[in-house]
């Protein structure tokens, strides 16, 4: 509820352009802004008012002010511009595709201390980079403790609190945008006329062949990599 009512609001705040106010505000009003039905205004307004979004003023509280949507912490905000906001289901769409790219930039972040204690072009970059792995569990004693194993569309949808059907269509979005990149791990094996018969240590089997899937493996795109992990583009 919370990520459709937010989404549905950028979509308002975005056809607003600069003004963040509506003057005589009605359901059929703020919908026609919005691109949607008046129930689903409806819906959502009170949601809006519980998170503290939005504010009515004025002597006859008919003005509709949204309010500023990005925290005080900069760390804490992540630019959204690539995001789609033509429509509040297409914004719906990449707004979770962002949530997954940020899920994965946690991976990309080890996979960049491991990289730069190991190989560092400074010696300030190998300290601080040795400190901050150890710490983060990554080594232990100086040996590499951290395996990739990627994510099961299962284990997205836990984190993001949605099933692997839909997490399996939010994945989808962030590759088809070039978000980032998906690599597939599977091995497979010569097994002659096995014919789809169940083998210990195979995920599947077809008339001739075995094979092993593992979860994927996803890189950001180099902008999505230089704002979630960098803070800049």
């Amino acid at each position: 509820m919370a990520q459709k009512a937010v989404s549905l609001l950028l979509v308002l705040k975005n056809r607003l352009g600069k003004t963040s106010a509506i003057k005589n505000a009605s359901l059929n009003k703020i919908a026609g802004i919005a691109g949607c039905h008046p129930t689903t205004i409806k819906r959502y307004l009170p949601v809006w008012v519980e998170m503290g979004l939005i504010e009515w003023q004025g002597k006859n509280k008919d003005i509709l002010v949204v309010k500023k949507l990005h925290s005080k912490n900069k760390k804490k905000n992540v630019c959204i511009e690539k995001l789609d906001f033509s429509t509040f289901k297409n914004l719906l769409h990449t707004m979770r595709a962002l949530l997954f790219l940020v899920l994965q930039s946690h991976k990309s972040f080890i996979k960049r201390l491991i990289r730069v204690s190991t190989n560092p072009k400074r010696g300030e970059d190998f300290k601080r980079a040795r400190k901050l792995s150890e710490s983060y569990a990554v080594r232990e004693n100086g040996e590499l403790k951290y395996k990739e194993y990627g994510l099961s569309f299962r284990t997205i949808g836990k984190k993001l609190g949605y099933c692997a059907k839909t997490a399996q269509k939010i994945v989808k979005t962030a590759v088809e945008r070039h978000w980032c990149d998906k690599t597939r791990n599977y091995e497979r094996q010569l097994l002659p006329n096995v014919c789809r018969m169940y083998v210990e240590g195979y995920t599947f089997t077809t008339r001739n062949y075995g094979y092993r899937v593992q979860a994927n493996t996803y890189e950001l795109s180099p902008y999505w990599y230089g704002i979630l992990l960098d803070g800049k583009k």
